[in-house]
């Protein structure tokens, strides 16, 4: 049973009004006693008296595990965690209190689909708040996003509301330990299996064990437009056909595709309600980026992606734009697509990761090469007692005085996914400015310099440096706010790493080993610093110990064979690189470096064969074809040898190895 308006939580809570009630307790708007008043959400479990001791415990469970969640989220579409506490028996939390309607409240009533536009709009913003949280380490899973767990408050911004039965993705499990939610927006996996198109979930034919992950919000955001824009609730663990939607609003917007005219929306919504998680949008940020091209007078994009319909041979082309790969959301490197490690900081790829947009895989635009950073004088160090230093802003941009820190934020954080780093620092600024000097914009606005700084690397090495140690300022500032920030000391020791300072690298990635003992992109960090200052027998420790925690890290697999080749242990680089070509055959440094292990056994022929596997991959890399003309140089196939030695100096015109078989040939 509810409490009573007016009574008294905590010595200081009056409660003003029900918002909701669940199996499992209320959810209360209450003002906080002072002058003047404040309101906040406070959230109730209580247990029933005939409930079993496993129910019990289990919902007690889910109620710190809301908890402990909440309380290290803080972002501009997530209400956010004030306090718990305990009265009467019951367990409570205080929330913000976010004023306005939830989704589901206003399509009731509507009694009609919603504005494509402002459906739109909307899902574009909780797919901010979902990027932000599959970013979290480890990444956290939503699982209940559905219309009644959405806010739209009265300037038209959305919040999620209920994580009630969110959880942190595990690498090592293979299923959920419980499958909850709403069927009508749940995923296939929401059900711990996924079973071939066509075919019923049956006990003889549980389908393949998985478990959800952030592709399974990215599904469960689809069915909530689907939803949205229809007025009707998605048939349960059913992937819409074309045509479909259309049918159910035929108001939606279409374009003409060559003799056809579709429907962009349904496009997008049937690829993210894909069965197979592999077919959907892999990403938040990928999803959003596809709302965003459905929008009226978007900008145009040359490339486009096919979306799997129902039948194999069916497919619909809508305007969207591709991506080569993954970046990692941590450090900002561009990954070959299907990669599972981030080859820059060892971190998973599969949760979490942003979809580049074209200029993250092209040169620099002009725009942002403008980017200029201000030099700094001193070495960087640990600690530095200095003000702020962030980049200055045009006259034009003066903050005025009513500015708002959360939506430049907001949109720092927008520009910052879109590899806009000009508009991202300027945004990152404006808030400092604005009074938001807070650890998300010091550290937001850290990424932004340091990964401005990747995509110069190799193009202007000064302003890559320059960067680097704005960005280590910014981590640095981050830190100082708060002590504890394990994301804020892991980039941080990236910088240091980048700009060769190995002492404080190790130092900081050791803090932060300490914050999270099991992260395995520490020990790869750490092992990949001491092999880089040539400690061999420490970066073998760092990285088996890494393996420890995730015996299926191939990066850090394939880093152990590149250090047992540098010690001129074949047999064991050999090994150890057949391993990690077991959990990722797609990438071509696993081939490449099994070729080298392989020219170190004096195995020639063995060795062409994985470099010419590493070729089938990366028909760029000037190594792998003055490896192959090694080999073929061994085996006596000169006329091969010297295509190869060709091929490398095409590429690489003062590679020594190519000019030294060159004379040799």
């Amino acid at each position: 049973m509810p409490l009573p308006i007016g009574t008294m939580l905590d010595g200081k809570f009056k409660i003003v009004q029900i918002l909701g009630e669940g199996g499992m307790g209320t959810v209360y708007k209450v003002e906080q006693v002072g002058n003047p008043p404040y309101y906040y959400a406070v959230k109730e479990l209580s247990i029933n008296p005939s409930m079993s001791e496993e129910d019990r415990k289990a919902a007690i469970d889910r109620f710190n595990k809301e908890i402990a969640l909440l309380r290290g989220l803080k972002h501009p579409h997530i209400a956010s965690l004030t306090l718990p506490f305990q009265e009467r028996g019951n367990s409570y939390f205080v929330m913000e209190f976010v004023p306005g309607r939830s989704l589901e409240k206003i399509l009731e009533e509507s009694n009609g689909p919603l504005p494509e536009d402002k459906v739109i709009k909307w899902s574009m913003q909780v797919c901010e708040a979902l990027s932000y949280i599959h970013a979290q380490n480890p990444p956290i899973i939503l699982r209940d996003l559905k219309p009644g767990n959405i806010m739209v408050t009265p300037s038209d911004n959305v919040q999620l509301i209920d994580f009630g039965i969110a959880r942190r993705f595990d690498p090592n499990k293979r299923t959920n330990t419980e499958n909850l939610g709403t069927i009508s927006y749940a995923s296939p996996e929401h059900l711990g299996s996924i079973t071939t198109p066509g075919q019923q979930r049956t006990a003889q034919n549980p389908g393949r064990l998985v478990q959800t992950d952030a592709r399974s919000d990215v599904y469960s955001l689809g069915a909530t437009i689907y939803h949205l824009l229809t007025n009707y609730e998605p048939d349960p663990i059913q992937t819409p056909t074309t045509g479909s939607i259309l049918a159910k609003n035929p108001r939606l917007r279409t374009i003409q595709v060559g003799n056809q005219r579709v429907c962009p929306i349904e496009r997008v919504i049937i690829k993210a309600m894909q069965q197979d998680p592999g077919q959907r949008f892999q990403s938040a940020e990928a999803l959003r980026v596809a709302l965003q091209q459905c929008l009226p007078n978007a900008t145009p994009v040359a490339q486009t992606v096919q979306i799997p319909a129902m039948t194999p041979n069916a497919t619909v082309i809508v305007p969207l734009p591709a991506s080569s790969g993954l970046v990692c959301p941590r450090c900002g490197f561009q990954n070959r697509a299907g990669a599972k490690f981030c080859k820059r900081d060892g971190q998973p790829l599969l949760q979490g990761a942003i979809v580049a947009p074209p200029q993250a895989r092209t040169q620099v635009s002009a725009a942002q090469s403008r980017i200029q950073a201000r030099p700094v004088q001193q070495p960087i160090r640990a600690r530095p007692a200095q003000p702020i230093k962030a980049q200055p802003i045009a006259s034009s941009a003066v903050t005025p005085p009513t500015y708002d820190p959360a939506a430049a934020y907001r949109l720092g954080l927008q520009y910052l996914n879109n590899k806009n780093y000009t508009e991202a620092v300027k945004q990152f600024t404006l808030a400092l400015r604005a009074g938001g000097a807070s650890y998300d914009v010091h550290c937001n606005l850290g990424r932004t310099y340091r990964q401005f700084a990747q995509s110069v690397r190799y193009t202007d090495k000064k302003l890559f440096s320059e960067n680097l140690k704005l960005a280590a300022e910014q981590l640095e500032q981050a830190i100082r706010l708060n002590p504890d920030a394990f994301d804020a000391y892991f980039q941080l020791g990236l910088c240091y790493r980048d700009l060769a300072l190995y002492q404080q690298a190790s130092a900081t990635f050791k803090k932060a080993q300490g914050l999270n003992p099991q992260d395995t992109g520490i020990y790869y960090q750490l092992g990949m610093l001491a092999m880089e200052q040539g400690y061999n027998r420490d970066a073998e420790t760092y990285f088996l110990d890494g393996l420890k925690i995730n015996p299926n890290h191939a990066l850090m697999l394939i880093a152990i064979g590149q250090l047992y080749i540098k010690m001129n242990q074949a047999s064991n680089a050999i090994n150890t690189l057949r391993q990690a070509m077991q959990l990722d055959a797609e990438g071509p440094e696993v081939w490449y470096e099994l070729g080298r292990a392989h020219m170190l056994a004096r195995e020639w022929k063995m060795a062409l064969s994985a470099l010419e596997e590493a070729h089938k991959r990366d028909q760029q890399n000037a190594a792998i074809y003055c490896a192959m003309a090694t080999c073929y140089l061994k085996i006596n196939k000169k006329r091969e040898a010297r295509q190869m030695v060709k091929e490398t100096l095409q590429r690489d015109p003062n590679n020594a190895e190519a000019i030294r078989l060159q004379k040799q040939l």
